[in-house]
């Protein structure tokens, strides 16, 4: 009786191990740290209607080049995440922005959102952007 209890004990420690030892980790970034999250909200007046224009939303450090793929807009989503690893320190700019396929041309502006700090990861970082249309003030 006592080997019966002594050999389910050991199974169940070696099951525990074993749960433990290969069990998934968590998702982000190849060293097992979470991203940085960047949530970029749309707030569009009701008046603006756009015809036949493709819009993006990007995050973007201050030389312009995405930190995480295009997401198109779409005037049903006025909020989009974006994800990057880190930590990085410097210039991070959420905008909305027209495809360069043809089709009409909208000027928007007031159409970005900047933030300058350390981005850490695990955090999420609010962008707010409130586009008009014609020229600015």
């Amino acid at each position: 009786m006592k080997t019966t209890k002594t050999i389910a004990a050991l199974s169940i420690a070696l099951i525990l191990f074993a749960f433990n030892t290969f069990a998934g980790k968590p998702t982000g970034n190849p060293d097992g740290s979470l991203p940085i999250k960047y949530r970029v909200n749309i707030h569009i007046p009701a008046v603006i209607t756009v015809p036949n224009v493709q819009f993006y939303v990007a995050v973007t450090d201050k030389n312009n080049h995405p930190v995480a793929p295009l997401q198109p807009f779409s005037f049903g989503n006025m909020s989009y995440a974006f994800e990057e690893n880190g930590p990085v320190t410097g210039i991070r700019i959420a905008w909305i922005v027209q495809s360069s396929a043809g089709g009409n041309r909208i000027p928007l502006w007031d159409n970005n959102d900047l933030q300058k700090g350390t981005f850490l990861p695990g955090h999420v970082y609010q962008f707010n952007i409130y586009p008009k249309v014609g020229k600015p003030d």
